[in-house]
C-alpha cells in the first residue's frame, strides 16, 4: 500500500498551465453529434472497455458516445425510451460488462438501459424496489464487476441495487447504519473489486460503506480529519484497488482519504495550492492505476492531480486545450485503464481528454 507524506512543510509541485508535452484534446462540443443534438451541461461521464466514452448533458438531457476513431454518437434523448418514459436532468452513467450503458434521470426519476443494439428500457421507476422504497432524483450511479447497478436516490435518501436478473432491493435508507447516522442527499457513488459500494451523502456530511455482505458501515463524518479538516457537502468518491476511499468535499473545500484500517487524512485542502487562489468548492474525484488523485474544481476552471507523494500540479486549467477550446466550470473527471484523464466542462459544453506525457492514448 502506498503511503502519502502529509507534512505541513511539504513542497508542492504546480505548473500553471499544461505542459506542451501533454496531449490535450476536446473531444466533443456544444454542437453534440453535429446532426442537431446538442450537448448543453456536460456533466457525467463514464468509459468502457473498448475505449468508448461517454457523456451526458444535464441541461440537453441526452446522452452521446465518443468512438476512439472519434465518431461521435446520439445514444438516448430526453424522450427517454420513446413509450412515454423520457429523460429528464441525465446526472449519472456507467457501462457493464455486457456494454449495455445505464443512465439516471436526475429530474425524471428514473433509469434507462441501453443495449448494444440501442434498444432503450427504462429498468427503475420513482417506485424503487416496489415495496415501498421508492426512488427520487437519482443521482449517483456505479456498476461492481458481476454487473449489479448501485443507485443512489438523492430526495428519497437511499441506496438500491438491481441485480443482473432485473432484481431490485433496498441497500440502505434514511436510517443509515441504524445506529444513529443518517443517510441523507446521497449524491456519490463507487464500488471496490470486492463487490463493496460507498456512498457520500451531502445533507449529513458522512460516508457509508456497504459491504457485499450487505452490512452498513459509517466510515467517516463531519468531523472529516480533525480539527481544520472536517467534511461538508461531500459531493465526490472513488475507491482505489488497495481499498483507500477518496472523498471530496465540496463545501469544506478539500479531499480526504479513508484508509481500509479507518485511519482519515487529508491529502488536499484550502491552501498550499498556487498563490492567490483556494481550492474552494471541488466538484469531481478520481483515482488512477498508479494513485494518483485527480480532482475538478469548477470555479477555478481547474483540474488538479495529487500524487501518491502529495505533489499537487494543475493539469488543466481555462484554456483547455490551448487551441481556443476552453473549460469551464469542470466538473466531473474519470480515468481508463491507460490512465487517461477525462473531464467535463458544464459551462464550456464540451469534454476534454488529458493524456500524461509518458502515456500515449488508444
Amino acid at each position: 500500500m502506498r503511503s502519502w507524506l502529509l507534512l505541513p512543510s511539504l513542497c508542492l509541485a504546480l505548473v500553471s498551465a499544461p505542459s506542451s508535452a501533454q496531449d490535450i484534446r476536446q473531444l466533443i462540443d456544444e454542437k453534440g453529434d453535429g446532426a442537431g443534438h446538442l450537448l448543453q451541461g456536460a456533466r457525467a461521464i463514464a468509459l468502457d472497455s473498448k475505449h468508448n466514452v461517454y457523456v451526458a448533458g444535464q441541461l440537453s438531457s441526452n446522452v452521446f458516445r465518443i468512438r476512439p476513431n472519434g465518431k461521435i454518437e446520439l445514444v438516448i434523448g430526453s424522450d427517454g425510451d420513446g413509450k412515454g418514459h423520457p429523460l429528464s436532468g441525465p446526472r449519472g452513467i456507467a457501462v457493464d460488462s455486457k456494454g449495455n450503458v445505464y443512465v439516471t434521470g436526475d429530474t425524471s426519476w428514473n433509469v434507462f438501459r441501453i443495449a448494444p443494439d440501442g434498444t432503450k428500457t427504462q429498468v427503475v421507476d420513482r417506485t424503487g424496489d416496489g415495496k415501498g422504497n421508492g426512488l427520487r432524483r437519482p443521482i449517483g450511479l456505479a456498476i461492481d464487476r458481476q454487473d449489479n447497478l448501485f443507485i443512489a436516490g438523492g430526495n428519497s435518501n437511499n441506496v438500491l441495487r438491481r441485480a443482473p436478473d432485473g432484481t431490485i432491493s433496498q441497500l440502505i435508507g434514511v436510517a443509515g447504519d441504524g445506529l444513529g447516522n443518517e443517510l441523507r442527499r446521497p449524491n456519490a457513488l463507487a464500488v471496490d473489486g470486492h463487490g463493496n459500494a460507498y456512498v457520500a451523502a451531502a445533507k449529513t456530511r458522512n460516508v457509508f460503506k456497504i459491504e457485499a455482505s450487505g452490512k452498513v458501515k459509517q466510515i467517516a463524518d463531519a468531523k472529516g480529519a480533525g480539527e481544520g479538516q472536517s467534511l461538508m457537502f461531500p459531493d465526490a468518491i472513488d475507491v482505489d484497488a488497495h481499498g483507500n476511499v477518496y472523498v471530496a468535499g465540496n463545501n469544506s473545500g478539500n479531499v480526504l482519504r479513508i484508509a481500509p484500517t479507518g485511519e482519515i487524512s487529508q491529502i488536499m485542502g484550502q491552501d498550499g495550492i498556487e498563490p492567490g487562489i483556494r481550492l474552494g468548492a471541488p466538484t469531481g474525484l478520481a483515482v488512477d492505476s498508479k494513485g494518483n488523485v485527480y480532482v475538478t474544481r469548477a470555479g477555478s476552471y481547474s483540474v488538479y492531480r495529487v500524487t501518491s507523494e502529495g505533489v499537487i500540479t494543475r493539469i488543466l486549467d481555462q484554456a483547455g486545450d490551448n487551441a481556443g477550446h476552453p473549460l469551464l466550470a469542470a466538473r466531473e473527471v474519470r480515468v481508463d485503464a491507460q490512465d487517461n484523464v477525462f473531464v467535463s466542462g458544464l459551462g464550456s459544453n464540451n469534454l476534454f481528454r488529458f493524456t500524461p506525457a509518458a502515456s500515449s492514448a488508444p
